[in-house]
């Protein structure tokens, strides 16, 4: 079995990859992206661009090493449970990236 710095490593890179994605369609992304839409479907929140393109992969990475810290010092053994973060801050960067290009 990997230990877990393997795992904590290897969900920071994977969390990491959000900024690849953001910097491949950062010319894509209008100055100020939409961040929250209302019940008419209308944006209601815009973050400008550069706070989504570097800020949002800081976050997640920020975020993943926090709960990877606290899941290693609890000793979880469920090995998922590391890249449950990884996964999240994937999917919402991809639906960030294509509502904001739409």
């Amino acid at each position: 079995m990997k230990s877990v710095k393997t795992h904590v490593i290897a969900s920071a890179v994977l969390c990491a990859l959000t900024l690849a994605a953001t910097l491949a369609a950062r010319d894509a992304l209008p100055e100020q992206v939409p961040m929250q839409w209302g019940l008419t479907g209308e944006a209601s929140s815009f973050w400008p661009r550069d706070a989504v393109v570097f800020g949002v992969p800081a976050a997640c990475v920020a975020i993943n090493l926090l709960v990877s810290v606290r899941l290693a010092s609890k000793g979880e053994k469920r090995i998922a449970m590391f890249y449950i973060t990884p996964v999240v801050a994937l999917v919402a960067t991809a639906a960030i990236v294509f509502l904001g290009t739409r």
